[in-house]
């Protein structure tokens, strides 16, 4: 009997979902171009690409420590990285935790900082073709009616 009750249910949900149009109405709606100043658009991007890099740097900051203790001890296997056929009982200190985070942090902060001053550079072309197209189009109309 519960589980009539509860296909019930769940097929009166649906169709008052459904007739109803929806739950396109709690959706919010999009900002407008102008409604936040560029300098704050760029704080965000910047913001969202710092925080998408960083699981990536931290893997890549990684693998350079194990690389470097891997050669600065001599090609020992026993520090060879994991990922690489070597052991992973190597235990790391808070100190090389700690380079690896730091180490992470700044990468992802050049990415960040590279992905704005390449968006910049982008702008400023778009910004110089325009500006381009704008000179062109004016040096290629007639002069205008000289007849007075």
């Amino acid at each position: 009997m519960k589980k009539i009750a509860v296909v019930i249910l769940f097929f009166l949900i649906n169709s008052m979902v459904f007739a109803s149009g929806g739950f396109d109405h709690l959706l919010p709606e999009e900002y407008s171009p102008d409604e936040f100043p560029l300098v704050l658009r760029d704080i965000r991007r910047a913001q969202i690409i710092l925080a998408g890099s960083y699981p990536f740097s931290v893997l890549f900051a990684r693998i350079g420590l194990d690389l470097y203790d891997f050669t600065a001890n001599g090609f020992d296997t026993r520090f060879a990285p994991a990922m690489f056929g070597g052991s992973a009982t190597v235990d790391r200190s808070s100190a090389d935790v700690n380079k690896v985070l730091l180490t992470a942090l700044g990468i992802s902060i050049g990415v960040a900082t590279l992905d704005f001053f390449i968006g910049k550079a982008k702008a400023r072309g778009k910004r110089n073709n325009a500006n381009q197209q704008t000179v062109q189009s004016r040096q290629s109309q007639p002069a205008g009616n000289t007849d007075r």
